[in-house]
């Protein structure tokens, strides 16, 4: 059974990638203007963009709502978009599409430089709205914290209004005050904030913790548990990513009670090819498995494999992801 899955907008349709897979070779300092040898890869990225891959390899039918500018980058992004459905992505003219260069080191991306603004500031709540009868007809709305505050808190009215579920990915740090922006982060039913984010989140429903809390998962299901009222708010899926700690899950049983599990890394360190996208991955395994009536216990053991299977190569979103996996 094939069922409708919306993803909400995400913009970087296309990553330009400096991939090192030389890393040996690279020093940890590149401050002194030298050239290193290593493999430059342009593919698909961006966090919403790599869900709906992820989900229509799943078996889903992903629905991505986007916009992309009229140049070189937007065709790459019609070309190598057939996974899922793109009839809602909107032609800016006269603007870039959204790109973003990241620097890896060792699996590990050192930093970033996106260019958003341009296409982001052309955006409007309207632009939700015109989309409202795709968002009603979802299982599952995934919105992404790169979105101007105003376009988020369409979204979430809209979910609000005809009771869908949202999984919201932060993205980064600085971007997870968003949604509270909103006035509307109750309407939000699963969030997947790595451990940085975690502290923020933290920081903005007014809980006090050390840093030292993302250490360990185990730590980090500790302080949710004694903090749970604050901190889940109305999620009933809530995952702390913690890089190779692993992470730390908690959410609703069939009888509405708290279970708390602790997830081991995917994937061996020393087997990592790149990190990007593994999030993506796992957070789309989850919400596939649970819109065909998996267990949490199941769809997260799916999420852990779509998030291995991503560790393991330079694409943003593993071919070897399947609906094998759901069987």
């Amino acid at each position: 059974m094939r069922l409708p899955i919306c993803i909400k907008y995400q913009f970087q349709c296309c990553v330009t990638r400096l991939m090192n897979r030389y890393s040996r070779q690279v020093p940890e300092q590149n401050d002194d203007g030298g050239s290193y040898n290593g493999q430059v890869v342009q593919r698909m990225g961006g966090v919403a963009r790599n869900h709906a891959e992820a989900l229509g390899r799943l078996g889903c039918d992903s629905v991505f709502i986007s916009a992309i500018g009229d140049d070189q980058n937007g065709q790459f992004f019609r070309q190598h978009s057939d996974r899922f459905d793109v009839n809602r992505v909107k032609v800016i003219p006269h603007k870039p599409t959204c790109t973003y260069l990241a620097v890896n080191v060792r699996g590990n991306v050192r930093y970033g430089i996106v260019t958003c603004e341009p296409l982001l500031n052309s955006l409007t709540p309207a632009l939700v709205e015109s989309n409202e009868d795709v968002l009603e007809c979802a299982d599952f709305i995934l919105l992404d914290a790169n979105l101007p505050v105003p376009v988020m808190m369409k979204t979430l009215e809209i979910a609000k209004k005809h009771n869908k579920r949202v999984w919201f990915e932060p993205t980064d740090l600085d971007k997870v005050k968003k949604v509270f922006d909103t006035g509307l982060v109750g309407a939000v039913t699963a969030a997947s904030p790595n451990g940085n984010e975690f502290l923020k989140w933290a920081k903005l429903c007014n809980v006090r913790l050390d840093p030292f809390v993302i250490d360990t998962a185990d730590n980090v299901l500790e302080f949710i548990e004694r903090e749970k009222t604050k901190l889940l708010l109305n999620t009933s899926v809530f995952v702390v990513t913690l890089a190779h700690k692993g992470s730390a899950v908690v959410y609703r049983n069939d009888l509405g009670q708290l279970e708390f599990q602790s997830l081991p890394p995917p994937l061996q360190m020393d087997k990592i090819v790149s990190v990007s996208g593994a999030g993506d991955s796992f957070n789309s395994g989850v919400i596939a498995g649970l819109v065909h009536n998996k267990s949490v216990v199941e769809s997260l053991q799916i999420g852990q494999e779509c998030a291995r299977l991503t560790l393991q190569t330079s694409l943003a979103v593993s071919e070897g992801i399947n609906p094998h996996l759901l069987a």
